[in-house]
């Protein structure tokens, strides 16, 4: 799927055989994030990680260093949105509540991923609201029209 369209970024589940996909996204220009493993991130040269919360931005950083992307997953919370990017997260990835993600784009300068889910019929929607980036999440693996075709389409939606 790398091939069929420009990936922005992988994230990637903390699994011991990842290195090789890891490195094969960094090669066709698609940074890669680690989900909750800031260790594993920093093992393997992924370009950052994505933390389950605010608790351990502070080692991520310091561990991944100033360049490393850091997003924070904060659900349906302003209140943790806020803090996240008040702490220098890269992007907050927020659940797909189209309010929540208007009112994101329109106060705040820091990129919002939308965790689409099962929902990839929405990313237009969420698109028109102001998401800059769009989680597929495992649903992009079973769709009928074939996970190349849908990651086009949503491409083509972003821009």
């Amino acid at each position: 799927m790398l091939d069929a369209v420009e990936v922005a970024c992988l994230r990637l589940p903390p699994a011991a055989d990842i290195e090789e996909l890891v490195h094969l996204a960094q090669q066709r220009g698609t940074a890669v994030v680690i989900a909750g493993e800031i260790e594993l991130a920093a093992r393997l040269g992924a370009d950052g990680v994505h933390l389950p919360d605010l608790r351990s931005y502070g080692a991520a950083r310091s561990r991944l260093g100033a360049d490393a992307i850091l997003g924070v997953a904060c659900g349906d919370s302003r209140h943790l949105a806020m803090e996240a990017g008040e702490a220098g997260a890269d992007y907050v990835s927020l659940a797909p509540d189209l309010e929540l993600v208007r009112w994101w784009a329109e106060m705040m300068v820091v990129p919002v991923v939308v965790e689409l889910g099962e929902g990839l019929d929405l990313a237009a929607d969420f698109i028109a609201a102001g998401a800059e980036f769009i989680a597929l999440g495992e649903a992009l693996w079973r769709d009928p029209a074939g996970a190349s075709a849908t990651a086009r389409q949503i491409s083509a939606l972003l821009g």
